[in-house]
């Protein structure tokens, strides 16, 4: 080796000796505050985030564009999996690179290995903040104080995709269109039930389906309007009457292995006979849909609400029902 070649290659390594001793660059921050009440400190373009539910916060940020690092998961017969996120936007354990922290608590070491720029986190978690946020900035989002839908503002603000959350608004409101379409200035009730530990278990606004029949104009039984808060109300058997409509929807746990059928028989169990108290259900105008697409915080899901929605009330005749 030349006199030269070698000073070359001194200087060669040097540099790449300094290169790799120099000190890595903050990334940007700003501040935000939670749906807590929190000021934290956030990356402006965070490149690395860990979502600690999966319908309420995974489902949406992958809706938006996002494909997180790490993410809640449940366990299931054919192991772990993320609720509503194969069916809203195919994007599984399995295909991505997502890497499953476990669910509530939520594994911290896992967490950290993945080295999270950014952590977003809700009410549905059980890992302490004050562990998370040492890892990295740890942003709580409340679906449940935010509404249907609401969620997206927060991770779409997040996450600098609100353009595409304003894309996902428009079509949704186009969907909602077509549904008040059908409908026109009649007015016509829905209701939505469910069975939960041997009673009838019902919400104000009852996920993405109670959105969209709420914003397509559909009128509710005073019993539902009656309801206050986003919690759960319990309810007997023998008050089932008092949900009638002129469409009813119920739901059923397909991800648990509940079939229509099931959900049917349940009812059943609560309220013997119950279709004979029910004009939905004598009228055929008893629907049912899978409850994580009817529940899921998510753009998609909505839209197949509103096409579920669509066809149960295509070709009736309205008129009738309205008078």
């Amino acid at each position: 080796m030349t006199t030269l070649t070698r000073h070359a290659a001194l200087i060669a390594t040097a540099g790449l000796a300094l290169l790799l001793a120099a000190p890595t660059f903050a990334q940007e921050t700003r501040s935000y505050t939670d749906d807590a009440g929190r000021t934290v400190e956030v990356p402006v373009a965070p490149k690395r985030i860990v979502t600690l539910h999966d319908s309420s916060l995974t489902v949406p940020l992958v809706e938006l564009g996002i494909i997180p690092v790490g993410a809640f998961g449940r366990n299931g017969e054919a192991g772990p999996f993320m609720r509503g996120a194969a069916t809203l936007t195919g994007v599984t354990f399995e295909n991505s690179n997502i890497v499953n922290v476990g669910a509530s608590p939520a594994d911290i070491e896992a967490i950290a290995a993945l080295e999270p720029d950014l952590i977003i986190t809700s009410s549905f978690q059980e890992a302490p903040i004050e562990q998370l946020e040492v890892i990295a900035p740890t942003v709580f989002v409340e679906d449940n104080v935010r509404g249907e839908l609401a969620t997206f503002e927060g991770i779409a603000e997040l996450t600098n995709t609100q353009d595409k959350l304003a894309i996902l608004k428009s079509r949704y409101q186009a969907q909602v269109d077509q549904v008040k379409a059908v409908i026109g200035d009649r007015n016509i009730s829905a209701s939505i039930i469910l069975t939960q530990e041997g009673q009838i278990a019902a919400w104000h606004t009852y996920g993405v389906i109670g959105k969209v029949l709420r914003d397509a104009g559909f009128t509710f039984p005073a019993v539902i309007d009656g309801l206050e808060g986003t919690e759960r109300t319990f309810f007997s058997g023998e008050e089932l009457p008092a949900f009638d409509a002129d469409f009813m929807f119920l739901t059923y746990d397909a991800a648990r292995g509940q079939s229509p059928q099931d959900a049917i028989a349940d009812i059943e169990t609560v309220t013997p006979s119950f279709c004979q108290f029910l004009t939905a259900c004598a009228g055929e105008r008893f629907v049912l849909v899978p409850r994580e697409d009817a529940v899921a915080r998510s753009y998609t899901a909505a839209g197949m609400m509103a096409s579920a929605v669509l066809a149960a009330i295509s070709g009736r005749d309205l008129d009738a029902l309205a008078e």
